[in-house]
């Protein structure tokens, strides 16, 4: 071809008017994403319970009370909460909404400082209907998660009510070590990180404080992270203990408790 003739062709191909879009499919996809979605939300989502926790703490021979908020999952029929340590951390009395808006107290059963995890037990005789069967979330295996994966944060953001939010694994084997980490530190006992045993799941679904103990779940609706860290300084990142970890832990602590 001549040069003038290659300017034409060039010219003609960006004047040619898009391939048209085919709305039927795209309507199709976008139901089936919303469909998905939905499927996994309502697997977990009857399980989330908001927590309030009243602490108390000893200063100078002096009680001093105080009020922390987190979330958490059902783990069992028989009422078992996991959340995180430092929820629960100092926790004197517990209550838990559950998704039907009952309010009732719980019992702490244990709690791991190292993996930031811990297990409350809702008392059940204060149910409304002490017959009902809880919802109970289904741990997931965390080691099949890759970057790129679809999951949602579930909790109660800024002690409002239950939300939840989308976003993608941007990371499975997040290690934060360094004492400047970017998601900042927790500590117990005045001196030590919590925590400190995981490789944590890094993603960018938006948490806030009381966020901290609520479910990171994938598509199937299964349980795959303990959300326990963020950055609220203008990143979008979040930090949650994988399920795998998780699982054995909990129920580590359940078993000792018994």
């Amino acid at each position: 071809f001549s040069l003038l003739t290659s300017v034409f062709l060039a010219r003609e191909a960006i004047a040619s008017p898009p391939a048209p879009i085919n709305t039927e499919k795209v309507n199709q996809l976008r139901q089936d994403l919303r469909e998905m979605i939905a499927f996994a939300r309502d697997r977990v989502f009857p399980s989330l319970v908001n927590i309030r926790v009243i602490t108390v703490q000893y200063f100078d021979g002096k009680e001093q009370k105080g009020q922390a908020v987190g979330s958490g999952t059902i783990i069992s029929p028989e009422g078992y909460v996991l959340t995180n340590f430092h929820v629960a951390d100092n926790g004197k009395k517990f209550k838990c909404t559950l998704a039907d808006k009952q309010e009732i107290t719980a019992d702490l059963v244990g709690e791991d400082p190292l993996t930031d995890l811990a297990v409350l037990k809702l008392n059940l005789k204060e149910l409304k209907d002490p017959s009902l069967v809880l919802p109970a979330a289904k741990f997931g295996d965390s080691s099949e998660l890759v970057l790129g994966d679809t999951v949602m944060a579930m909790g109660s953001p800024w002690a409002l009510s239950r939300s939840v939010t989308l976003g993608i694994v941007s990371n499975t084997e997040r290690v934060l070590a360094a004492s400047d980490d970017e998601a900042g530190e927790m500590r117990f006992d005045q001196d030590q990180r919590t925590g400190i045993f995981n490789q944590w799941i890094q993603h960018d679904a938006a948490i806030n404080p009381g966020n901290s103990g609520g479910p990171l779940v994938n598509l199937k609706g299964e349980l795959v992270g303990v959300n326990a860290r963020g950055t609220f300084f203008g990143g979008d990142m979040g930090f949650a203990i994988p399920s795998n970890v998780a699982a054995a832990v909990a129920a580590r602590l359940i078993e000792q408790s018994e």
